[in-house]
């Protein structure tokens, strides 16, 4: 195996493994988000014990950070095709398009 092609199949991989742990995070950011309506909501579905401001900012903050994780997929996913598209011009791909996509 030439180094060129070692060297893009692990600039791949690591590419692909950030994907993969964006993913992971955003996942768990639905989770936290899923809690925190919980925790809003007390039993029979009166309101919890934060207050309004605190509520507002916390579903804010959650929101704010899904927002940030979805921004940093997107130039996660966007490396990834740049790494397999460098790939296939420099003829180390089997012609197989193996880009990622974005969840949207």
């Amino acid at each position: 195996m030439s180094d060129t092609r070692c060297y893009y199949e692990q600039l791949r991989g690591r590419a692909r493994h950030l994907v993969t742990r964006i993913d992971d995070v955003m996942a768990e950011l639905l989770s936290v988000e899923a809690a925190v309506e919980e925790v809003l909501q007390a039993d029979m579905d009166n309101p919890g014990e934060l207050s309004t401001t605190d509520s507002a900012d916390l579903r804010q903050f959650v929101e704010a950070a899904q927002f940030s994780v979805r921004a940093a997929e997107r130039i996660a996913v966007e490396h990834v095709n740049d790494v397999d598209r460098a790939m296939q011009r420099l003829g180390l791909t089997n012609g197989n398009k193996e880009g990622i996509r974005a969840v949207e």
